[in-house]
């Protein structure tokens, strides 16, 4: 018997299905038309309640069970953000002709896609998200609850982080060289704490997480101060 082709229904149908166990995801959905030929629009969201390092584990336990399924098929999932990281994947031949490319944004406050959609003029963010987010996981209504709506502080820095969790699908070697620097360069440079060092690739994702505590216990602080001024 044939195997069935590689579709954007099946995907979905397995995504779903994952989904109901997770714990910290607010909204999975896409914007767009979802051909796996081309690539799939994908915004996911945080629980306000939820911690980033919590939230990235589920997220990335997610991808990776996603991409060990689409081994059946003799595919993968290639993860970007950017159209230049998606040509540069190609370029490498890291992205074939049989993967899905999944355009991935992840958020965890509205205001925080307002500055990653700064760009994007004329647009009405709100009316966008209610006609074309579509959610396997949550409702678009989740996106306009008080909770969600509230700005946090390092919002900005939150968006970069996501840069820095995407590096988990790039070469082992790749992956800790520039974890060692960019984890490095964020906690002396842009939070003024104590370095965070990566002293062998065992170590990523322990202190890629720690990283995550230590953004959301600064947050937090800075939130606290914002409504007690």
């Amino acid at each position: 018997m044939t195997k069935q082709k590689l579709s954007w229904d099946i995907i979905k149908f397995f995504l779903e299905k994952e989904l109901k166990s997770t714990n910290h995801i607010l909204t999975f959905g896409t914007i767009g038309s979802c051909n796996i030929e081309h690539d799939v629009d994908l915004i996911v969201t945080k629980k306000s309640q939820s911690k980033t390092s919590d939230f990235y584990k589920e997220f990335n336990q997610l991808i990776e069970s996603l991409d060990n399924y689409l081994k059946n098929y003799n595919s993968k999932a290639i993860i970007f953000y950017t159209m230049m990281e998606e040509e540069f994947l190609r370029y490498l031949d890291v992205y074939k002709k049989q993967d899905v490319g999944l355009h991935l944004m992840v958020y965890f406050s509205f205001p925080q896609i307002k500055i990653d959609w700064a760009g994007a003029q004329d647009i009405d963010l709100g009316k966008l998200f209610k006609e074309d987010y579509n959610c396997l996981w949550g409702g678009v209504n989740d996106l306009f609850n008080s909770k969600f709506q509230d700005s946090n502080p390092l919002d900005a820095t939150y968006n970069f982080l996501f840069q820095i969790n995407k590096s988990k699908y790039y070469p082992k070697e790749f992956r800790f060289n520039y974890m060692k620097k960019i984890l490095d360069y964020l906690s002396r440079k842009r939070l003024k704490i104590k370095p965070v060092v990566v002293g062998n690739e065992d170590e990523i994702d322990k202190k890629f997480y720690l990283f995550c505590d230590e953004l959301d216990k600064i947050n937090n602080e800075l939130k606290r101060s914002a409504h007690t001024n």
